[in-house]
Parts: structure tokens; sequence; C-alpha cells
């Protein structure tokens, strides 16, 4: 049984900071997108779902981080690693938009898939979609960028350097012997 808890919280400490990132940022996209359409009279048809799509999109980076394991990019510089992942989560986020509206469509509406897949595309087709997937494209490009900073300098470092925390154990001398 312990085996099971230690498995679960590992992935859960795994999870979480990525998860915080996308609940976040999918939580700002959803109050511009409802404040936007708001502005014009216009009730936003669906409640805000970030929540389980945060959820959702966190699980698809650390199952794309497992699959792409050993993808390499030793020595070379961190923006093709960045560009990487933004590509392949980007892509994930898309198809997972086009799931979770035909999966939808199919429950509310009562529709085959083939139509309800046929809908998903038009559905993908409006301006309206693609603002918010280039909002969503921001996001990613900044979670990959600071990630992989993070790779590259290494956690305590960037601890150190981002929020101007110490590592504990070290005096102050330490810390101006070693700058």
């Amino acid at each position: 049984m312990s085996k099971m808890l230690n498995w679960l919280r590992e992935e859960f400490l795994r999870i979480l900071p990525v998860w915080m990132f996308f609940f976040l940022s999918f939580g700002l996209v959803a109050l511009v997108r409802i404040t936007t359409l708001g502005e014009y009279h216009i009730q936003a048809l669906e409640p805000p779902e970030y929540l389980v799509g945060s959820l959702i999109m966190a699980k698809v980076v650390l199952l794309i981080d497992a699959f792409m394991k050993n993808r390499g990019g030793h020595g070379r510089p961190l923006i093709y690693g960045t560009l990487l992942n933004t590509g392949l989560y980007f892509m994930a986020a898309l198809v997972l938009q086009y799931l979770e509206h035909t999966i939808s469509l199919i429950r509310h509406h009562h529709v085959g898939f083939a139509e309800a897949g046929h809908e998903a595309l038009l559905a993908m087709e409006k301006p309206s979609f693609w603002t918010i997937m280039i909002g969503v494209l921001a996001l990613t490009f900044g979670f990959c960028m600071i990630r992989e900073l993070i790779r590259g300098i290494g956690l305590d470092r960037f601890m150190e350097m981002f929020f101007g925390r110490h590592r504990a154990g070290r005096t102050g001398a330490d810390i101006r012997r070693a700058s």
C-alpha cells in the first residue's frame, strides 16, 4: 500500500506545477473571453471549464514528456527544446479541443461521430477560436521557455536568481565568496 501512496504522491508532485500554470493560464484566457463577450452583451454559451481542461493539458504535457524523454538536445541552444515542446503541446491542445468539442456534440445533441467531427472542425474555423488558441500558444511558449531555462541552469540556481533565495545551509559569507 505504501508503494501506491508513494507513486500517487510522486505523480501529484510532478503534475502540480504544470497544472497550476495551465489552470491560471486557462483561467486568464476564460476571463478575457467572458469579458470580451460581455462587452457586446453576448452570453458565453458554456461555463468556463478551464479546471478540467488544465488537468487534461497538464497530463498531456507529462505524457508527451514521458514519450519524448530521449529526444536529445544536449549542447544545443535552449530555443530548440522550447520550440519543439511548444509545438508538441500546442498540437496536443488542438487535438484535445477537437475531441472535447466532438464528444460534447455527441453527448448533448445526440448526433453521429462523423457529423459531430465535422461541426467541431467548422467551429475551429472561427476567428474567436484562433484568437483564444493564439493566447494558449503564447502562454505555452512562456511555460516551455521557463522550463527549458530551469533544466539548463538547474532549479536551485533558478530559484536563487528569480526569488533571491539561497540554498539552506549556505551562509552569507559563502554566497559572497561564490560570486
